[in-house]
């Protein structure tokens, strides 16, 4: 009997000195709406693609490339070619909606609740402080999300006009039957005889036949003649223009995807990045845990979702390799912290001061 009234006794003490309840929101009662309510963070994935796009445009006279230059080497039709030059893995900070809390007064106890001081977004910065420094967070709004191209260049082919065009005195019409008609490939022999002109100019130039002394200017000289070379040679093997753009990629990691590979979009080598139920090679992304959790006992579910007297609930993140695969080659990897991939335990905070970090949950420092 009497150590039946000592246990109740020290429960009853134990008891008064419960300041505040800590809940699963979810589980949160009617008794609890004056609560504070807070988040925990979970990790998105950012991923930032470099993507290199090339237009290929047919020249004016590629139907005479064969025939007049002899080659087979020339743009046959006008398309688009994409190809990933790069990936930047980041992670940023969200509200994890599956780790949500509420502090609550005791009903047994007439001590406040202690301070508790959150973000913008609810996310739970520390409990027991009267303020603190600012922190960096690293939210979604803290990057640049918009897509951007380098300046295209205008796509134009030089002009082979009518006055260049020249006839052999064979090809002249009787007396008195009027302009020879100029044909298309008028025009495309005529482009042939100024790139023939041109080489000529370039091999008087390197070789230095003309005995003239052209001093430093010649390189600039040589480099401008093959430029107008290439656009004649243009007309006939056409031309290819290359540009950069950004796409930027979020994907939300799951709990149950810790040793998961995960399809997020595909390659169309004709359309650049797009959703994953299109056409093209798949781009995934790979989650290899390291067992950094190892050591650590997980609470159970229901020790989760169960009220916690005096105490706090937060994070331990886990650390996790992560790799994009184009296909099945690794295009690129790093190593991530990635919070939703941890455990999540309670701290006594009765009469301690606790730091968190707002974008894992884990504890930064405890104090009194």
């Amino acid at each position: 009997m009497k150590k039946l009234l000592l246990f109740l006794s020290l429960f009853a003490s134990l008891s008064l000195e419960a300041q505040f309840i800590t809940t699963f929101a979810k589980n949160a009662t009617e008794t609890q709406d004056d609560g504070i309510y807070y988040y925990l963070p979970r990790n998105v994935i950012r991923l930032e693609f470099i993507i290199e796009e090339t237009d290929y445009y047919i020249g004016p006279y590629a139907e005479f490339a064969t025939k007049l230059l002899g080659t087979t080497d020339y743009i046959k039709e006008n398309k688009s070619v994409f190809n990933i030059q790069s990936v930047d893995i980041q992670t940023v900070n969200d509200i994890d909606p599956n780790a949500v809390y509420c502090i609550s007064p005791d009903e047994k106890s007439k001590e406040p609740l202690p301070n508790v001081i959150l973000n913008d977004d609810g996310i739970i910065l520390a409990l027991g402080y009267d303020n603190v420094t600012p922190v960096e967070v690293l939210t979604r709004n803290s990057f640049n999300d918009n897509y951007f191209n380098t300046d295209k260049k205008e796509v134009s082919f030089i002009e082979i006009l009518d006055n260049e065009v020249e006839f052999d005195d064979d090809d002249d019409e009787e007396e008195g039957s009027g302009p020879k008609k100029i044909t298309k490939e008028d025009r495309a022999k005529t482009a042939l005889e100024k790139i023939s002109k041109i080489r000529e100019a370039y091999n008087d130039l390197v070789s230095g036949v003309q005995e003239v002394s052209y001093g430093n200017t010649l390189p600039y000289m040589i480099d401008n003649v093959k430029s107008i070379e290439n656009e004649y040679v243009s007309l006939f093997k056409g031309k290819a223009i290359k540009s950069t753009y950004k796409k930027v990629i979020y994907y939300v990691p799951e709990e149950s995807q810790v040793n998961a590979s995960v399809s997020i979009a595909k390659l169309s080598s004709t359309e650049g990045i797009v959703d994953v139920g299109g056409k093209g090679e798949t781009i995934k992304i790979q989650f290899d845990s390291r067992n950094s959790l190892a050591n650590i006992n997980t609470m159970s579910d229901d020790a989760n979702k169960s009220g916690q007297l005096n105490k706090v609930f937060y994070r331990i993140p886990a650390v996790t390799d992560v790799k994009i695969l184009i296909g099945n080659k690794v295009f690129a990897e790093k190593s991530l912290t990635i919070s939703q991939f941890g455990t999540i335990k309670t701290i006594s905070a009765k009469s301690n001061k606790v730091l968190f970090n707002p974008n894992t949950g884990q504890i930064k420092s405890v104090s009194h």
